[in-house]
């Protein structure tokens, strides 16, 4: 499924006749409304593949019967001639380049690659290797519409005479077979439930009959599929981490991605709501910003590409999806891409020392040099491999894979025995280290704790962490670890756990939860501590500093170091943005009212 999403988006893409492209996965179980206008239409004289597990007669006998529609809109949809022996103009080749040839080469300027490879996605993704194709398009003044069926069996001999394999369902001719057209297309579309068109919406959809959903994380002989509801994020989580560069909110140009199953809307993870890919989408900005890194070849000169990176602190990737483009983990790789801006490959660079901290890079080609990287790829597009070009062209492509590879080691600098020591827990650190603090009275915050916070320490990328420290109150010292002065007993603030990473607005943040009992006012603040066991008092030369970025109750966030807490008791949640290699030292005070 994670090859047919990136095939199917790339043909989608390279279709595109607006700056907004529609492209929309649903999975659906037909519905007794439409079953009998499936098996009325479909069923009569259904192709059976003899070296087959299963074949459309075994499907329309079922009760259920599923498929998967991958749908565009705003694209140019399948025109042209219904045949390859009639001459067709190079922009009006849709229909034989996608529904008749095979390893047609795209006439699109920065196209993704080549038509027939990607298509076979779908019939590979069928269980009975069949596919419906409904498409409307442009031609002249008038909107036309086309419907046809396709399987791709076994080929076989018959009486002597060797048969491709290729079935067709629509109208037959005496030498081919042609689609339903227009009024024709679309009644039979809507009998079937088939997604339709709005307006003047131009476009295809391509439905896979009886979808293969076998679990991509257990063995290829274990016969377990995921459920729908498992493959419908499945898909959405390829759709996410194949194409996000064309997705981002601020381009001119851009791809609206969508996925269903039984209806229902699977969210689709974005730089929004995932850090990862909010670290990849902030080097991809940067890269093809001003302040970008160009890449070159020196024998011969030439600029190869823009490259830049984020660090990443404690973001995972998780998702089976990005496990088959070998992400897995805390990221340490380059995104590969070229003009159009679709995910060619995640290029794995060495590690940094603490597996918690990473980093997301992004490389994308120079124009100029586009068709040669392009050249340079396998018929599914997801590396750049040199040993298929000669000459000056295989030199960019091997070059430009040893320029990445040496920024990555830049970037992760020289693995020297001390920067290993990073791998310690932090709670070990604290707990050896918590004696050099002032005023430290105890192991944690405690009901003993007179008024005050307590204090954390994380390393950025670990999230873990070992209460270490005392109490304090308005009057106390900034930190909060001199003795109570004031009689006054008020609300006192309480560190709940360690701190933790997560993601908001798009960012990486450390995340501390403190409980407090009644009204206050609460003061948050975040430091470096130091391997001498003091707190850094002053920004390093060109270094950053820990800041408080607010606190959030709830889904509300109130910015900067202080909060108004009017009633009690409740749990807020101090957002803390750390900084690279340190650890954060992370405080919090009541204030008198």
């Amino acid at each position: 499924m994670t090859v047919l999403v990136r095939e199917s988006a790339q043909n989608s893409w390279d279709a595109k006749t607006t700056n907004d492209v529609s492209f929309k996965l649903d999975l659906v179980t037909v519905s007794p409304a439409h079953r009998s206008a499936w098996k009325e239409l479909l069923a009569t004289d259904a192709p059976s593949d003899p070296t087959a597990a299963r074949t459309l007669p075994d499907l329309f006998r079922s009760s259920t019967i599923r498929y998967l529609a991958v749908s565009d809109r705003g694209t140019s949809g399948l025109g042209g001639p219904t045949r390859s022996d009639v001459e067709a103009k190079p922009n009006q080749r849709g229909w034989l380049s996608f529904v008749l040839n095979s390893g047609e080469r795209q006439d699109v300027d920065g196209g993704g690659g080549t038509y027939g490879y990607g298509k076979g996605a779908f019939f590979l993704a069928s269980r009975v290797g069949t596919v419906l194709i409904y498409t409307r398009f442009r031609e002249g003044d008038q909107l036309r519409s086309r419907l046809i069926a396709s399987a791709l069996l076994s080929s076989t001999t018959v009486d002597g005479v060797p048969y491709t394999g290729r079935h067709w369902w629509g109208l037959p001719s005496p030498d081919h077979c042609e689609p339903l057209v227009d009024q024709d297309a679309d009644v039979t579309a809507r009998r079937l439930g088939l997604p339709g068109f709005e307006k003047d919406e131009t476009g295809t959809t391509v439905v896979v009959l009886d979808p293969d959903l076998s679990d991509p994380s257990l063995p290829d002989d274990d016969a377990d599929e995921m459920s729908i509801e498992s493959a419908g994020r499945h898909l959405a989580d390829a759709a996410a981490w194949n194409l996000w560069p064309v997705t981002l909110s601020d381009r001119a140009v851009r791809m609206h991605v969508s996925v269903s199953a039984h209806g229902v809307r699977v969210p689709v993870p974005s730089e929004h709501d995932d850090a990862v890919l909010a670290n990849f989408a902030a080097a991809y900005r940067t890269a093809l910003g001003a302040h970008g890194k160009a890449l070159f070849c020196m024998r011969p000169k030439q600029e190869l590409g823009r490259f830049d990176h984020q660090d990443t602190f404690g973001a995972k990737v998780t998702s089976p999806a990005a496990a088959e483009l070998g992400l897995v983990g805390s990221p340490h790789h380059v995104c590969l891409m070229r003009s159009p801006d679709l995910v060619v490959q995640y290029l794995p660079g060495p590690t940094k020392a603490h597996p918690d901290v990473g980093y997301a890079a992004v490389f994308k080609v120079n124009d100029d040099l586009d068709s040669i990287f392009s050249r340079s790829e396998p018929p599914t597009h997801d590396a750049w491999v040199d040993v298929q070009l000669t000459g000056r062209d295989a030199t960019f492509v091997r070059v430009a894979r040893k320029r990445m590879l040496e920024q990555c080691a830049a970037i992760v600098g020289p693995k020297t025995q001390s920067s290993q020591a990073v791998a310690v827990p932090v709670g070990t650190i604290a707990q050896r280290l918590g004696f050099l603090l002032s005023g430290v009275g105890g192991t944690g915050a405690s009901d003993s704790n007179p008024a005050g916070g307590s204090t954390d320490f994380a390393r950025p990328g670990h999230g873990s962490s070992t209460p270490t420290g005392g109490g304090s109150d308005a009057e106390a010292p900034k930190h909060g670890r001199g003795k109570t002065s004031s009689p006054r007993r008020q609300a006192r603030p309480v560190l709940v756990g360690s701190p933790f990473f997560a993601s908001h607005a798009g960012r990486a943040v450390l995340v501390q939860k403190v409980r407090v009992s009644g009204p206050t006012t609460l003061r948050g603040s975040a430091s470096v501590f130091t391997g001498e066991g003091s707190l850094e008092t002053t920004r390093p030369a060109g270094g950053s500093v820990p800041e408080v970025l607010g606190w959030r109750l709830d889904s509300n966030v109130t910015l900067g170091e202080f909060v108004e807490v009017d009633e009690g008791p409740s749990e807020y949640e101090l957002l803390v943005v750390p900084v690279v290699d340190a650890a954060v030292d992370v405080a919090v005070e009541a204030m008198q009212r």
